[in-house]
C-alpha cells in the first residue's frame, strides 16, 4: 500500500472528522491530529490535540470513542475494512450475527418427524410383505 503525504492528510483529516462527529462542541483542526513513528508498513502513532497551539492533548478515551463511532467511515476512505486496518485498544465492530431465516429447533423438529415417519412407513410395509408370505 503506497503512504504518502496525501494519504496521511487524508487519515488526519478522517480522524478530525471523527472528532468533530463525537463532540459537537469540539472544532478540531486538520493540524490538531498529530502522527508520529511512522513507518514504511504504515505503522504509527497520533495524537489529538485541542488547542491551536498543540499543547493540550485530547483524552484517549474521547478518541477511541469518536474512531469507534466512525470507523465505518475510515475504513471506507481508504477503501480497508477491519480486518486491514486495525487501530490498537479500539477493538473492531463485528457485524451482527447471522440469524436464520428458520428457527433452528423447526429444522430439527422436522428432520425427526420425517424419521418417524419413515420408520412407521418401512414398519407397515414390512408388516404387509411379512402377511403376504
Amino acid at each position: 500500500y503506497a503512504w504518502d503525504a496525501h494519504e496521511e492528510y487524508l487519515f488526519r483529516a478522517m480522524v478530525a472528522f471523527a472528532m468533530r462527529r463525537y463532540s459537537s462542541k469540539s472544532m478540531t483542526q486538520i493540524s490538531n491530529v498529530l502522527l508520529c513513528n511512522v513507518t514504511g508498513r504504515v505503522s504509527f502513532w497520533f495524537v489529538v490535540t485541542e488547542s491551536s497551539q498543540n499543547l493540550t492533548t485530547v483524552p484517549g478515551r474521547e478518541v477511541e470513542a469518536a474512531i469507534r463511532l466512525t470507523r465505518h467511515r475510515i475504513n471506507s476512505a481508504f477503501l480497508l475494512s477491519d480486518k486491514t486496518l486495525q487501530f490498537l485498544k479500539i477493538p473492531s465492530t463485528l457485524s451482527p450475527p447471522v440469524e436464520p431465516s428458520t428457527p433452528v429447533w423447526l429444522i430439527v423438529f422436522g428432520v425427526v418427524l420425517c424419521l418417524v415417519v419413515a420408520a412407521i412407513v418401512f414398519l407397515i410395509v414390512g408388516g404387509i410383505r411379512q402377511r403376504k408370505r
